[in-house]
């Protein structure tokens, strides 16, 4: 099968203040808000955020299901 990049939850959570409907509208939106970020380890967050979905396909990131992450965490 294909590499399965795996957000975490703080990824999760970026990613969806941002625009979760599409990957190239989200990598926009996240690139375009970082030089406005004052704190250091969200800005981090946002870099890290970016590589995993910069290596991913649109296919692939159109198969997360980020609704799982807003009903329960704990449910792995």
């Amino acid at each position: 099968g294909g590499i399965a990049i795996m957000f975490t939850v703080e990824e999760m959570n970026l990613i969806q203040t941002m625009n979760p409907t599409c990957r190239r509208m989200a990598i926009f939106d996240i690139k375009t808000s970082i030089p406005n970020i004052e704190d250091h380890e969200l800005k981090e967050l946002c870099e890290k955020t970016l590589k995993k979905m910069s290596a991913m396909t649109d296919a692939d990131f159109d198969a997360i299901d980020f609704t799982v992450y807003e009903e329960d965490e704990e449910n792995e």
